[in-house]
């Protein structure tokens, strides 16, 4: 899809996404690395749970299908290196402050952590910082507890593909004025995409808002939105209004479990709220409901929550962790898992493919470089010879 299209990625953690989504579109996507090794080499988790430089499996799983080499940036020896390069290139991804040369059809895309002119400008570019910044946190955990970060490091992923985004659609329009164009993607406003459907508020003269904990607020009373099962949790939705047949509908089962008391069984869910305002309805149902609910689920697994909720026709979900997904019957089938080539030729399960094609199939052509794999190669096709590539080397410039 991409083929003959030639991308330069200076690699940080925010980049290796969008290097890997032109990768797998079969563009030629060369990493440059310090000689010490990428950030990305760096993060966890590791294989045998061993850090080493090329024993990370997030770097495995997101630097499929590219080339590497190491060079110092650092170095005007380096920076000579890469402007011959990027001279030959049709991409440029690289971390803010950006270092690098562009030519006028190079379509040469900048990532930072935060916008170069907004107030955080100088803020530092890590995950949990990144993470607080887009406000999602503050929608997380317990209220009398600190709010829960995400498990993984989102907005890089966030970031990455911003970035493949951007620069497709740069491509694009470079394909009809043959101009290239300079792509900026703030970190912290990509990852803010995770945020759009939270309620936000603005304060004057009143006390802030405080975290609704993954719960909704009837008053005098907060809705769980999460629940325990048997093998790990389920997130169930109790509505009202427009949707007030869904709870009717598990109201329903619950009473017929014996989960929940009779009594309960003629409650008007869809005036719900509003008949506990204005004292027409007590929170006895809604408490029967909620206890029900804990009562019944943590009797069944996800499995047969999924189940259930199918049956009866209200909504509920499973909360999947990494064992879940890997075992999921569905992804298998549609051929979501790949065989991840590793070091000492060992191999794990990682995602195959981001996209479906009907005319293009996303393949796994190399597994991700090893540190220096490809720099003797790709220096001599700028013309080194093999002396001067030594004398680069011994002068730690590669």
């Amino acid at each position: 899809m991409l083929a003959g299209l030639s991308v330069i990625e200076v690699s940080c953690p925010h980049s290796m996404l969008a290097g890997q989504v032109l990768a797998d579109l079969g563009a030629d996507v060369l990493v440059i690395e310090p000689p010490g090794g990428a950030p990305g080499r760096r993060l966890g988790p590791f294989l045998d749970d061993r850090p080493g430089l090329e024993h990370s499996l997030t770097w495995a799983g997101m630097n499929r299908n590219k080339r590497g080499i190491t060079l110092d940036l650092d170095s005007g020896d380096g920076l000579d290196i890469a402007a011959a390069l990027i001279e030959r290139a049709d991409v440029l991804i690289e971390p803010a402050p950006a270092r690098c040369t562009a030519h006028d059809r190079l379509l040469h895309c900048v990532l930072r952590g935060f916008s170069a002119a907004g107030p955080k400008r100088g803020y530092a570019c890590t995950d949990p910082v990144l993470w607080a910044a887009t406000g999602v946190p503050a929608h997380t955990g317990d209220g009398d507890r600190p709010p829960l970060l995400a498990p993984v490091p989102q907005p890089m992923m966030e970031a990455g593909a911003d970035a493949a985004v951007g620069i497709l659609g740069a491509l694009a329009a470079r394909e009809r004025d043959g101009a290239g164009q300079r792509v900026e993607v703030s970190t912290r406003a990509a990852a803010m995409m995770s945020a759009l459907g939270l309620p936000y508020f603005a304060t004057a003269n009143d006390s802030p808002p405080r975290r609704g904990q993954g719960r909704q607020a009837v008053p005098g009373i907060q809705v769980p939105s999460v629940y325990a099962c048997k093998d790990g949790f389920v997130m169930l939705t109790i509505a009202f209004a427009a949707f007030a047949g869904m709870t009717e509908r598990m109201a329903a089962w619950l009473i017929r479990r014996g989960d929940m008391p009779h009594a309960h069984a003629q409650v008007d869910w869809a005036n719900y709220p509003a008949d506990v305002r204005v004292g027409r309805q007590t929170l006895a149902p809604l408490r029967g409901l909620i206890d029900g609910l804990h009562r019944a689920l943590a009797t069944l697994t996800k499995a047969q929550v999924g189940e259930a909720a199918q049956r009866e026709r209200f909504f509920a979900a499973p909360l999947m962790d990494m064992a879940d997904i890997g075992a999921f019957a569905q992804y298998r089938e549609r051929g979501l898992w790949a065989a991840l080539p590793l070091v000492d030729g060992r191999e794990v399960a990682a995602p195959a493919r981001f996209a479906q094609f009907s005319d293009y199939r996303i393949e796994q052509r190399r597994p991700a470089p090893r540190l220096s794999e490809h720099t003797a190669e790709v220096l001599a096709g700028l013309g080194y010879s093999g002396l001067e590539i030594q004398a680069l080397f011994h002068h730690r410039i590669i």
